[in-house]
């Protein structure tokens, strides 16, 4: 597991929202494992600012990628509760209480983890039927 102990040290989060960035799952993973870490004390602001902002373009990634949205109700679920979470009225500001902050890190984890694994499956049942 891959633990972040300064701005320096987080994923990239530049590349990970690009449009035209392949989706690299160890990424997305390590930011994951970040935010679901199991801890003694809160991470500070700061690395929460900093996974939250990752986690958004990871997500952001996954969802310009065709996960079966049209056809499968539960992926369409998870595109609905995406965009709800992605909402610019939802993301945490200044004002968000630490703890307020830390919770919606990790609402995005686990929904990121979970359009990763998506994305996963689909692309190990293409490799496997071509």
């Amino acid at each position: 597991m891959t633990t972040v102990t300064s701005e320096d040290d987080a994923p990239d989060v530049e590349a990970s929202g690009s449009e035209n960035s392949p989706v690299d799952l160890e990424t997305i993973n390590d930011s994951v494992e970040i935010a679901l870490a199991v801890v003694l004390a809160m991470p500070d602001r700061s690395q929460i600012d900093t996974t939250t902002r990752a986690l958004i373009g990871h997500l952001e990634l996954l969802l310009s990628e065709d996960l079966g949205y049209d056809e499968d109700p539960v992926v369409r679920e998870m595109y609905q509760s995406a965009y709800r979470l992605l909402d610019l009225t939802r993301r945490p500001g200044a004002e968000t209480t630490h703890f307020g902050a830390y919770e919606y890190m990790r609402d995005l984890a686990r929904l990121t983890r979970r359009f990763a694994g998506a994305y996963r499956d689909l692309n190990t049942e293409e490799h496997n039927d071509g």
